[in-house]
């Protein structure tokens, strides 16, 4: 959850508690086999509305998708953000099995059991793709040890739902700040992997403390770069996860882990490889599901249309870097 565009003084949060509100009251009045056409009227006003985040969702678009005619999944993707959130206030109501009705589809878990049998905890990588919340809250249904590093929201009422909805299912919660190095943050994380726990992070949107500049979409990107500290503190492998939209459910979907492996002298490059490893399985997974992936402003900015870069004194410096790029400011780096 949380903002989902930001410029100046025009932010815009579509899912503030007053928003919350009127969705959670649909999805108690309404059965589930009419959110379609509920999140379609939901999305058309938003679609009309917003001009600004219509816009920037096109311009992310023709960059993901190479194409210049996209505004069929602009709409898409309006509505289908719009499903995403008639199902997750759905999801406030559910446990257990049913719960774990919403998805359809699951492919393994094996990677997160093996990690976990080597006693060294596991890193969930996701990226604003999907349904991400359902994925935490379905592995935890399972009995799974889960904790979201995440930002607390600008509407404090939506971050007591939060909080309510993830304790009662035994996820628990680790706040980062957005504009420092989150020292206490760091601890947790680094303490609930050396209990043999899960960490889940997202990690496709700058927004933190520590970044680098990487290609991602043939664009140099600034990139958080906390999973990869995480691994290389914690000897913890990293397993890019998913949760898409498939037809009325969705699929959960695990990849193989990503270790990052290396002593002090090669920790630069190993950082370098392992996640321009992982940014281009990020981009499989956005270019067959582009219309839903929820960034709702300019993800790459403006400037870099131009080929002009902008100055960030937060980034981390890594090899081979000789430009300053970075996102224009926005909510949600890490895990929602």
């Amino acid at each position: 959850m949380g903002t989902i565009a930001r410029g100046g003084d025009r932010d815009v949060a579509l899912y503030s508690s007053l928003n919350l509100f009127f969705i959670r009251v649909l999805t108690m009045l309404v059965p589930r086999t009419l959110y379609p056409l509920c999140a379609f009227c939901w999305s058309a006003l938003f679609y009309l509305a917003l001009h600004r985040q219509r816009r920037d969702m096109r311009t992310n678009l023709r960059v993901v998708t190479g194409r210049y005619q996209v505004e069929r999944l602009v709409f898409s993707c309006f509505y289908k953000f719009s499903r995403n959130w008639c199902d997750q206030l759905l999801m406030m109501r559910l446990s257990g099995d049913r719960l774990l009705g919403l998805i359809g589809r699951w492919t393994t878990e094996k990677p997160l059991d093996d990690a976990l049998a080597a006693g060294r905890g596991a890193i969930l990588l996701s990226i604003h793709l999907g349904n991400w919340e359902l994925g935490g809250l379905g592995l935890a249904a399972k009995g799974y040890p889960m904790n979201i590093l995440t930002f607390r929201e600008p509407d404090e009422r939506v971050n007591a739902q939060r909080e309510v909805v993830r304790r009662e299912r035994g996820v628990n919660f680790i706040y980062v700040d957005r504009d420092s190095t989150s020292a206490l943050a760091i601890v947790e994380a680094v303490s609930a992997l050396n209990r043999n726990e899960v960490v889940a992070i997202l990690g496709d949107r700058d927004g933190s403390s520590h970044t680098g500049v990487f290609e991602f979409f043939g664009r140099p990107t600034q990139i958080p770069l906390g999973a990869a500290y995480l691994a290389l503190a914690t000897g913890a492998p990293v397993i890019p996860v998913f949760v898409p939209l498939e037809g009325g459910r969705y699929a959960a979907v695990m990849e193989s882990p990503v270790f990052f492996r290396a002593g002090r002298r090669d920790r630069d490059r190993e950082i370098r490889e392992r996640t321009g490893q992982i940014l281009r399985l990020f981009e499989r997974y956005i270019r067959t599901y582009p219309d839903q992936w929820y960034n709702f402003f300019d993800y790459w900015g403006r400037a870099l249309e131009d080929e002009k870069g902008a100055s960030d004194e937060r980034r981390t410096n890594l090899p081979g870097e000789t430009a300053d790029h970075r996102q224009p400011s926005h909510r949600g780096a890490l895990y929602p």
